[in-house]
């Protein structure tokens, strides 16, 4: 493991804790974090389903959509919607062992 005085870990696997540092409904907390070998990313599934909400005063009822994320796309999925969605905002991402066939995503 390298040393690098930003991350100074709490524990001997490279994890710890630190404070939240940007303006959010997160402020005052503490994330987990832990230092990540590439190998590493294997072992996470194969797919990703990715729910997002949609409220708006163009909507009547809140909207949720699904999508379903190959494992090497997500990063870039979520930092695209981040980005430019607008009223969308991601509700939540899960593991997705096999996405539907109607998701046509190539496998």
């Amino acid at each position: 493991m390298t040393t690098d005085e930003r991350w100074l870990p709490d524990n001997d696997d490279g994890s710890g804790r630190s404070d939240v540092d940007w303006a959010s409904t997160a402020r005052g907390s503490r994330y987990h974090y832990r230092h990540v070998l590439d190998p590493e990313s294997e072992t996470r599934p194969a797919f990703y389903r990715v729910v997002t909400r949609i409220e708006s005063a163009d909507l009547n009822v809140p909207h949720e959509n699904s999508y379903f994320i190959p494992r090497a796309n997500l990063a870039d999925f979520a930092m695209e919607l981040s980005l430019s969605g607008g009223d969308e905002c991601i509700w939540h991402i899960e593991p997705c062992p096999s996405p539907p066939l109607e998701s046509r995503i190539i496998r």
